[in-house]
């Protein structure tokens, strides 16, 4: 039976998506799309049986686990040492309620809402509480939740929502998403009880803004809502070089972030410049209205870079499939290209940036897709001077596996939507740091200790993505040396110097990496600002010069670098437990080094780490020793570094 209800899930899903895509092309070649509207029965029938095979599967499965009964009677369990009970088991006569009692109980619902609505949620205190309480605790009922709304009407329920904007705000808010949620229940699962009011070719035609807030909160069958918001995909009448698309699908942001498959079959298949000019329109509409100060309204920023990641995938916890990978792509290569409303002076119009609410999320979306902004930044590859294409490549670094390739003009672009500030950065930052650790432990099972062939190439690819990164930032902020001092203010924080931390060790470097995902990206892309040999002169006097954030965040880098080549195999020229620096010492008992943090609190102890990472500093030409790897990373990233950041896009 599972497997049964789970083929027809599978197949439920598959019907939404295809028909969404057949009629999306129907529109687009204004064919009739009659023809393949009785498909949505198909749906409208698996969402009715669906839940009940669900249910009737849970019954069996709980019967089976019940002892062999029989009413009044003892004895006639199975057989064993010690005989069944009998007699008779508890019975709820809940569980006989029909279809028709449930649904007549949500219409009753409906007129209390109403009722307690006329009055005002403040006038009516508790009841109002206790009325949206009911809802909540029976949103999953379908039949309950469809005589809700079908006896509140589209318009009724828009009223209800109106009012909780004069209701407490945590409250309000709590039951704003109680409604959406519910009503998700019935469209899912009883949309025919819900009568014609409800139906796509209705909704399709009401005004946007109410629609907007009835939907912002639920999961709905994607056929359903996409026939819904796909009249807002359009453009105003009006001559083609200046026609403008409908600012009414605004209202719908969050619908389609909570509903990723809907924005993806509405978006996917739109020409490269028609969706530019409507995330254009969009960018632009959400800017005017940022922020809504009314209980019931959405941050409209927000949501739409929070739709923009939820398509690509961004949320989701498996692999991105083909629809968010492509979304993933239209996103990427459009959002950095905003313009500015078409005239007949200018019909390109002028650049725009991204609204601000919306850039930390492109940020999210660019962590997400760590290997192909790494493949749009290098300047190794052929392709470099070819446009953004949708289909794989192959790359030289073992691991890097970019589902579509970017455009190093592209790659730059999207790269300054979000690089305005270090807040807006730091989730690019972790999703870079999650990457960068898989491409450097793929690279070392292959170097295995004896050279960087592999670790190299895994660090020129990082190198011109850092410095890709450098220069968007200076761009975008214009102040690179406020930002480089945050991100080594960053490095200083996560070292344990500017909290009582458990350290930075072999212990505490597991630690780090989990809790702070950007520590690795971070450590990597400002390792090289500063060379170990700035540390010779370091003498125990020197306490305050040892304060430094930048300095100490630089030999902390070092300090990483040699404990991850360590970790990979290459050896030591200089041991750590050598005499010439026990004193202090900067191992502890058992020959390993000591936490970072510990090391930092005096500065004799900072003198012989650095005294000791000189002495295993280049020179021997084995690249089997740790300084000598380093060395030679240093070298490729820090080159690859300054090739993207002193000229970033150079074949636009």
């Amino acid at each position: 039976m599972e497997q049964f209800i789970a083929s027809l899930e599978q197949a439920r899903k598959v019907i939404g998506e295809e028909t969404a895509r057949v009629l999306n092309l129907l529109s687009s070649v204004d064919a009739d799309r009659s023809a393949a509207l009785p498909i949505r029965e198909i749906e409208g029938w698996l969402d009715q049986e669906i839940p009940r095979l669900r249910k009737r599967n849970q019954m069996i499965q709980e019967s089976d686990s019940l002892a062999d009964w029989a009413p009044g009677l003892t004895g006639l369990g199975p057989p064993g040492p010690t005989p069944s009970p009998g007699g008779l088991m508890a019975f709820d006569e809940r569980d006989l309620a029909t279809h028709t009692l449930a649904n007549d109980e949500g219409k009753k619902l409906a007129e209390t809402l109403v009722r307690l609505s006329g009055t005002g949620p403040h006038s009516s205190g508790n009841d109002y509480d206790r009325a949206f309480a009911q809802l909540a605790d029976r949103r999953g009922d379908a039949d309950f939740t469809a005589g809700v709304f079908a006896a509140l009407g589209p318009k009724g329920a828009a009223a209800v929502l109106r009012e909780l904007n004069h209701y407490r705000g945590e409250s309000a808010r709590k039951h704003w998403k109680t409604m959406g949620e519910a009503l998700a229940a019935a469209v899912a699962r009883r949309p025919k009880s819900l009568g014609p009011a409800w139906e796509p070719e209705n909704l399709g035609k009401a005004q946007g803004a109410d629609l907007g807030l009835l939907l912002g909160h639920g999961r709905f069958p994607t056929g359903w809502l996409t026939e819904v918001v796909r009249p807002r995909v359009r453009k105003s009448p009006g001559d083609e070089v200046l026609a403008r698309w409908t600012a009414d699908l605004s209202h719908f942001l969050s619908a389609l972030a909570n509903n990723p498959e809907t924005a993806r079959a509405l978006f996917n298949d739109l020409p490269r410049e028609e969706l530019r000019d409507l995330f254009s329109e969009l960018n632009a509409e959400v800017s005017l209205y940022p922020n809504e100060y009314d209980p019931i309204a959405f941050d409209l920023e927000a949501e739409f870079g929070r739709m923009l990641a939820a398509g690509a995938g961004v949320f989701e916890k498996r692999s991105p499939g083909p629809g968010a990978v492509r979304f993933a792509f239209n996103a990427m290569t459009t959002m950095g290209d905003l313009r500015t409303g078409a005239d007949f002076r200018n019909p390109e119009g002028q650049p725009m940036d991204v609204a601000k609410g919306a850039r930390v999320f492109l940020s999210m979306l660019a962590g997400a897709y760590a290997a192909e902004m790494m493949e749009g930044a290098s300047f190794r590859d052929a392709n470099r001077t070819k446009d953004s294409v949708f289909e794989k490549t192959d790359t030289l670094i073992l691991g890097l596996s970019p589902k579509f390739v970017l455009s190093p003009g592209d790659t730059y672009r999207f790269m300054k939507t979000f690089a305005d500030s270090a807040e807006h950065m730091k989730p690019f930052e972790e999703g870079m740091g999650k990457f960068a650790r898989h491409l450097m432990d793929s690279a070392a099972v292959k170097d295995q200790g004896k050279n960087v062939e592999y670790l190299g190439r895994a660090f020129i690819g990082m190198g011109y993505l850092a410095g890709m990164q450098i220069a968007a930032t200076n761009e975008a902020q214009g102040k690179m040396d406020e930002y480089d001092q945050k991100a080594r203010d960053r490095i200083f924080f996560l070292l344990g110097l500017g909290v009582d931390a458990t350290g930075f060790g072999a212990a505490g470097l597991g630690l780090l990496e989990e809790s702070f995902q950007d520590f690795i990206w971070l450590m990597i892309s400002k390792s090289t600002t500063e060379t170990i040999d700035s540390y010779k002169d370091i003498d125990g006097t020197r306490l305050d010069k040892l304060k430094e954030t930048n300095r100490l965040a630089t030999l902390g880098s070092e300090y990483w670098i040699f404990h991850e080549l360590r970790r990979y195999g290459f050896s030591y020229k200089v041991p750590p437990t050598d005499p010439a620096f026990s004193q202090p010492p900067i191992t502890g008992a058992d020959g390993t080094l000591l936490p970072f943090s510990m090391l930092a609190k005096d500065p004799k102890a900072l003198k012989n780490l650095a005294d000791w990472l000189i002495s295993n500093g280049s020179g021997s030409g084995d690249k089997s020793t740790a300084g000598e790897a380093a060395a030679e990373i240093d070298i490729l990233f820090t080159g690859a570094k300054g090739k993207t950041r002193d000229n970033p896009a150079p074949w636009g």
